[in-house]
């Protein structure tokens, strides 16, 4: 499997969309307990679980990972692994994925230059201070010793998504078992 980390604006999503659409990975779909918002669809959006359905799950050890967010549980189970799966974990997830299946994912952590994260925020639309709070807070969290979980460090900063895709693409291709 697949895991792309790196800070706010490094490009995660549209590499992640670029794998999807040209080389045919399929996205990982994650749990939550949260309420189905409108529009979304089960097994596509998230799985939906009651939030005792997701307690009775990772007392079974269902997980990989998971954490609590706005008082919602989220998290990725063992049974969605596959070589054919990409997934955007933060520093935290990342972890718990090496302590368990490191044997069966690669990590391509996309390193971002800090300006060019701010323009690309801007230009997104992002208020002024959520980007000054990002920026201090991925600052802190994206660091070398997140780096060196990773197989390899692509840069993000002056290339083309396009190409970054490809190149995470081939590497991945190319190292699977």
């Amino acid at each position: 499997m697949l895991i792309l980390v790196g800070p706010s604006a490094s490009g995660k999503t549209q590499i992640v969309k670029i794998l999807r659409e040209k080389y045919g990975l399929n996205k990982m779909v994650t749990y939550t307990s949260r309420a189905m918002r409108p529009g979304e669809k089960e097994g596509i959006d998230y799985f939906f679980l009651t939030k005792e359905e997701f307690e009775k799950r990772i007392n079974e050890g269902f997980f990989i990972e998971y954490v609590v967010y706005n008082g919602n549980y989220y998290g990725t189970s063992l049974s969605q692994v596959s070589n054919d799966k990409v997934v955007i974990l933060e520093p935290t997830g990342l972890k718990h994925y090496i302590n368990k299946i490191r044997d069966e994912v690669k990590v391509a952590f996309l390193r971002c230059s800090t300006e060019i994260v701010r323009i690309r925020m801007k230009e997104r639309g992002d208020d002024p201070e959520v980007i000054r709070k990002r920026l201090l807070l991925d600052g802190e969290v994206f660091n070398k010793d997140i780096m060196k979980l990773a197989d390899w460090v692509i840069d993000t900063s002056a290339s083309n998504i396009y190409d970054n895709a490809s190149e995470i693409y081939l590497l991945y291709k190319d190292n699977i078992k």
